[in-house]
C-alpha cells in the first residue's frame, strides 16, 4: 500500500456549505491523519493508528484551543522601527482568545503539495502567521512565514506510523522574537483513554538520555474495543535543547523557548525546529519506541 492525499468531500444538502475543507492523508484505503484548517491555526486531526483507531482529541472542554497535533506559541513579538526607537507588538498564536493581554493571530495555509518517496510521503505546507485586525493593520500584520515539512512512513515491524515534522520560520518584514514562554511549539493532545487520569500511562526516556539517543515521551492507553494505542514524541536531533511539559490530563509539549526567546531576523537563515512522532497500535517497550523513533533495526515488538 502507498500514501496519498485525498480531499474529504462532504455531501451537503442544497443551501448548506462547509466552512473549510479537510485533506486526509491515506495509506491505501485507511486514513492516517487530516490536515485541518482551523479558525486560528492549521493542525493534524483526526489522527489514526495503522489499525484505524483514533488517538488524539480536538478542542476538549478543558482547553478548547488544544487541537490534536499542532504548532503554536502564545508570546510572539514583532519589533517595528518607529520614529523614536522600536515599537513592540505582541500577539498570541496558541489560545483562541485574548491571553495575558495578547490578541490571537491566525496561522493560515496558503499552499500544500505532496511528493511520494517510495514507501513514504513528504507533505510541504506553506503557512502565514498573521496578526489580528487592528488600527493600522486592517488585515493583520504579516508576522512570519512558515514552511512545514511532514514526512510520513509506515513501520510494519512496529505497527506504527512515524512522522518527521520540521517547522522553518522566516521573518518577511520585521524582526520577531518568540517567548520566553511555557506555551510553544510542538504539542499533542492525546485521546482521553490514554491520559493518566483516565487509566492511561505515561513514560519517558532515561534522563539525561544516553549519548546519541533521543529524549522522548509516550502516552498509551485504551483506544476502544479493548485495543491499546499510543503516541510518542521526540525533539530532533538528539542534542536539541528543549523543555517538556506532560500533564496527567493529556497534553504533551516539547518547547525550545521556555527560558530564552527564539529570534527570527529578516533576511537571515530560517529558524528550523524538528520533532518526530510515533503513532502505534498495541504496547511497545521502551527499547522499541527508541528504535522506531531513531530508525534502528528491529524485528517485532
Amino acid at each position: 500500500m502507498g500514501f496519498r492525499l485525498q480531499s474529504e468531500d462532504i455531501d451537503l444538502p442544497a443551501g448548506a456549505w462547509s466552512a473549510g475543507t479537510r485533506t486526509m492523508l491515506m495509506w491505501g484505503d485507511k486514513p492516517v491523519f487530516g490536515l485541518s484548517p482551523g479558525a486560528f491555526r492549521n493542525y493534524l486531526y483526526p489522527v489514526f493508528t495503522p489499525a484505524g483507531f483514533a488517538v488524539t482529541s480536538e478542542s476538549p472542554a478543558d482547553h478548547p484551543h488544544h487541537h490534536s497535533i499542532w504548532v503554536g506559541a502564545d508570546h510572539v513579538n514583532v519589533h517595528v522601527p518607529a520614529l523614536h526607537g522600536t515599537e513592540v507588538y505582541s500577539y498570541n498564536f496558541y489560545v483562541n482568545d485574548v491571553f495575558q493581554g495578547r490578541a490571537p493571530g491566525r496561522i493560515v495555509q496558503t499552499q500544500c503539495q505532496a511528493q511520494e518517496q517510495g514507501d513514504a510521503i513528504r507533505i510541504t505546507q506553506h503557512l502565514v502567521w498573521r496578526g489580528p485586525r487592528e488600527w493600522g493593520a486592517p488585515d493583520g500584520r504579516h508576522v512570519l512565514d512558515e514552511q512545514r515539512l511532514i514526512s510520513v512512513r509506515h513501520l510494519p515491524a512496529f505497527n506504527a506510523f512515524q512522522w518527521h515534522i520540521t517547522s522553518s520560520l522566516t521573518a518577511p518584514n520585521w524582526a520577531v522574537s518568540i517567548g520566553p514562554t511555557r506555551h510553544a511549539w510542538f504539542n499533542a493532545r492525546i485521546g482521553p483513554g490514554m491520559a493518566t487520569i483516565h487509566g492511561g500511562s505515561h513514560r519517558c526516556a532515561p534522563h539525561p538520555a544516553p549519548m546519541g539517543q533521543l529524549a522522548w515521551h509516550v502516552c498509551t492507553g485504551s483506544v476502544g474495543g479493548g485495543h491499546t494505542g499510543g503516541v510518542a514524541m521526540a525533539m530532533w536531533p538528539a542534542n536539541t535543547t528543549h523543555d517538556w511539559y506532560v500533564s496527567p490530563w493529556g497534553v504533551m509539549t516539547a518547547n525550545p523557548c521556555l527560558h530564552q526567546a527564539l529570534s527570527v531576523e529578516p533576511g537571515a537563515k530560517p529558524v528550523s525546529l524538528s520533532a518526530r512522532f510515533l503513532v502505534f497500535d498495541g504496547p511497545l517497550t521502551d527499547e522499541y519506541i527508541q528504535a522506531a523513533l531513531q530508525d534502528s533495526p528491529a524485528s517485532s515488538p
